[in-house]
Order: structure tokens, then C-alpha cells, then sequence
């Protein structure tokens, strides 16, 4: 138990550390702010590599010769053990009535749905939302919201920033899966391990005909997928402010326009 409970807060002080690279000079919204760009391709050409030779590949294959169905069942059962984090999230957001809606999808496509395989939640009107401490932050940030600190690309995760990287890790350390095993002395390589290998290869068999698509058409693949990176979290937490609170965000974008 103190273990875990180090672990706990060696997560909770990096977090910290790189929250607070977020809430440093606001680089505004022009340009992902890369000071580590070194680094960064460094770590960008490695992954790509990998990539090319094992996680496209079976991706590839998971993709072309994987029925369908059971795609769908392999991706349900990743979204529904993710719902409990979500929740969480939510709650934190101020929306416990949206937290209740996931805890209830969570709740009864793990019994009925069996474990997760179908989305029996869907079909009886609870509808599904995904959110990460990321976008928690985000949300809460009074920056614009491609304004994530500094750009990252992490090992073997890919894209990423100094917001969304303490995001994963805060997700991580209150993961009630992860601390669920760890109570009940469960190897973490035999819970953790299959489902970020099943993450990795169902995500990437999504995103082949975007990436491919992306490295095709761009002169600077590492760019292009930096600024596709940014501006896709950029407008999924610019979305959650304007449905949360819109006469709020009208008055922030009045204010921009007055600046320029």
C-alpha cells in the first residue's frame, strides 16, 4: 500500500511540473510551441520506425482480417473499461449528472453487454462520452486552448503536450482498474500489458488512412502532424467550453477580436 501510494505521488509532483510548463508563457495560438523540437523528432523518428516495422503491420493485418464484429467488440471493451476514468473526469468538470450517465453505461454493458463486447447502453439512450484529465484541464485553463505548454512527442505514444502528458499520467494514477489490481496483488503486466497492446493496435487501425493520408501530402510529416495534433485538442476543448459555457466564450472570442 505505501508503494502504491508513492507511486501515487511521484505521478502527482510530474504532473505538477508539467502543469506548470502550461501555465508559463502563453504562446497563443499561432504556432505549437516546440522548444524540444530536437528531442522530439528524435523520439518522432523512433517511434516511426517502430511503427513501420511491428504496430502498422499488425494493425494492417488486425484491420483486413479481423471480422468486423469482432473489431467492434475488441474496441467496445477498451471504451467501457475507460468509463470509470471518464466519470471521474466529468465530476471534476462539474457535470455529476453526465458522470452518472457513464457510471450507468459502464454498469450495464459490462452486465449485459457482456463485459463490455456490446454497447447495449447506446441502444437503450445512454449516450457515450470520452474525457481525460487533459481535457479537464483544458477546460479549466485560461489560456486558448491550443495553448497546451510545450509540445511533446512521447515514447511509443506519439504526439502529445505538457498538458496532456500530465492528463495521461493524473488518468493513470487514479485509474480504478489499475488500482484495483494492484490491491488485489494482480501482476500489472497481466492486466495493463494486453490492454495497451489491444489500444495501440484497435487506434492504429483507425488512423491508417488519416496518417497515411497526412505523410502523403505534407513536406515535414513531423509538422504536419504536430499542428494536425494541436488543433484537433485544441477544438475538442475549444467544443466543451462553448457547451458548457457559451455566453462565456462568446465574450472571450469579443475580446480577441477587439485585440486584433
Amino acid at each position: 500500500m505505501v508503494e502504491g501510494l508513492r507511486k501515487t505521488v511521484i505521478a502527482g509532483v510530474a504532473a505538477g511540473a508539467l502543469l506548470a510548463g502550461c501555465a508559463s508563457g502563453d504562446t497563443g495560438a499561432n504556432e505549437p510551441w516546440d522548444p524540444l523540437e530536437g528531442p522530439n523528432r528524435f523520439i518522432f523518428s523512433i517511434n516511426r520506425a517502430v511503427d513501420i516495422i511491428a504496430i502498422r503491420p499488425i494493425a494492417v493485418l488486425y484491420r483486413d482480417w479481423m471480422p468486423p464484429p469482432a473489431q467492434r467488440g475488441i474496441h467496445n471493451v477498451l471504451e467501457n473499461l475507460g468509463g470509470r476514468g471518464t466519470a471521474i473526469n466529468e465530476v471534476v468538470q462539474g457535470d455529476p449528472s453526465r458522470a452518472a450517465t457513464t457510471i450507468a453505461r459502464f454498469l450495464v454493458n459490462s452486465t449485459i453487454g457482456i463485459a463490455g463486447l456490446f454497447d447495449v447502453a447506446s441502444a437503450i439512450g445512454l449516450s457515450k462520452t470520452k474525457e481525460g484529465a487533459g481535457n479537464t484541464v483544458g477546460y479549466y485553463a485560461g489560456v486558448e486552448p491550443e495553448n497546451g505548454g510545450f509540445y511533446l512527442v512521447l515514447p511509443l505514444a506519439g504526439p502529445s503536450n505538457a498538458r496532456d502528458a500530465a492528463g495521461l499520467m493524473a488518468d493513470y494514477a487514479v485509474d480504478p482498474f489499475r488500482i484495483l489490481t494492484y490491491a488485489l496483488n494482480v501482476d500489472w503486466l497481466l492486466y495493463s500489458g494486453p490492454r495497451w497492446g489491444a489500444t495501440v493496435v484497435d487506434t492504429r487501425s483507425r488512423t491508417l488512412y488519416a496518417l497515411d493520408d497526412l505523410e502523403r501530402n505534407s513536406v515535414d510529416y513531423y509538422a504536419a502532424l504536430r499542428s494536425a495534433y494541436t488543433q484537433q485538442r485544441a477544438e475538442v476543448i475549444r467544443k466543451k467550453r462553448e457547451k458548457t459555457d457559451p455566453r462565456g466564450e462568446l465574450e472571450r472570442r469579443d475580446k480577441l477580436a477587439l485585440v486584433r
